[in-house]
């Protein structure tokens, strides 16, 4: 059986970043306040969270979130590192990972960590369309994403890429242009985190000002599951899709606008499983009012939906009078099987 890996964050939100974009307050999202921690504020960290680790958990991670981790100065860096790996040297730690900007990817940055046990790097691209990326004042282009994943995968290490729909600038065509431009770059895996307007930022200001507006949350599902069946045909993992949920960000006012919802990853899954129930029973040359459909327990919720809801839709769509849904764990995940057209 493979197991998740078991992730330890440590949040260090918004340094080593050279300016703000326009959609960023990294204290609002990770719920972590401005300044760094402490190499001892590490250990402690990583300590208290090996305490969580059960016995039926995968690899351990020490995860550096929330800043441009190859921005920040070697004099902060390499002791953060430092804590980390002395975790990993001690056998309670398998290996290290964190997020950054493209354009801080060097030859020079990567040989500075090379002596580390880091295995992965999360790359934000946001966006490979160039005026949007100008819009939200990133400071680095799409060329800077794809010398950044292949100055990564030279050194051995797994890449994810950061995408966010619906910034300044965006529309649907440019959206799904930047997930193929992606996909070209065959990442490990993605994440997706459809814009959502955060207080104290400049979206927020421009929001308000009626100069930018944010994707519903019907269209950011919609687009959210073209992106994601994309990389999935692709063979690209994609590892979560919407933002992580926060204290902070469920504080009322956070949240201003845009497409946030704390099961968001369930919405879009939940689009993606209706249509492939929708397609099955499309195929059947004769429907009957009774139908059972079978899929891998793993994706009952997402086959049922949010509250039931694909059960309802399909049996209204279809004018079904029952629609019996069973799991079965001979049945391949992401698929859906029609196992009896008419039971009694």
């Amino acid at each position: 059986m493979r197991f998740k890996p078991f992730i330890i964050p440590v949040f260090i939100p918004n340094m080593g970043c050279p300016h703000r974009c326009v959609f960023c307050d990294q204290v609002s999202i990770t719920g972590q306040k401005d300044g760094g921690l402490s190499p001892l504020q590490v250990r402690e960290r990583i300590s208290r969270f090996l305490d969580f680790k059960g016995g039926q958990r995968g690899p351990v991670e020490v995860a550096f979130y929330g800043g441009n981790f190859l921005g920040l100065p070697t004099s902060y860096r390499q002791p953060l590192l430092d804590e980390a790996q002395m975790f990993v040297e001690k056998g309670l730690v398998d290996s290290i990972r964190f997020s950054t900007r493209p354009d801080t990817v060097t030859h020079n940055t990567l040989k500075a960590i090379a002596p580390y046990s880091v295995q992965v790097v999360e790359v934000g691209a946001q966006s490979m369309d160039e005026t949007v990326l100008s819009l939200s004042r990133r400071g680095h282009t799409a060329e800077d994403t794809g010398n950044a994943v292949k100055l990564l995968k030279g050194y051995g290490l797994r890449v994810g890429l950061q995408i966010m729909p619906g910034l300044p600038g965006d529309t649907t065509e440019s959206i799904l242009e930047t997930g193929r431009r992606v996909a070209e770059l065959r990442p490990d895996f993605v994440r997706i985190y459809p814009t959502v307007v955060v207080k104290d930022t400049v979206l927020e200001k421009w929001y308000h000002e009626g100069r930018f507006i944010p994707l519903s949350l019907t269209d950011a599902i919609k687009v959210t599951k073209r992106l994601y069946l994309l990389f999935k045909a692709r063979g690209i993992w994609v590892i979560r899709m919407g933002l992580q949920v926060t204290e902070s960000l469920l504080e009322p006012g956070a949240v201003i606008a845009g497409p946030f919802h704390p099961a968001f990853g369930h919405l879009v899954y939940s689009a993606v499983f209706f249509d492939f129930a929708a397609r099955e029973l499309e195929m059947q040359e004769m429907l009957s009012k009774r139908v059972t459909l079978k899929v891998h327990p793993h994706d009952m919720s997402k086959l049922k939906g949010f509250k039931n809801r694909n059960i309802m839709q399909l049996i209204q769509r279809f004018n079904l009078e029952e629609l019996q849904v069973l799991p079965d764990p001979d049945v391949p995940q992401d698929m859906v099987t029609i196992v009896n057209n008419g039971y009694s």
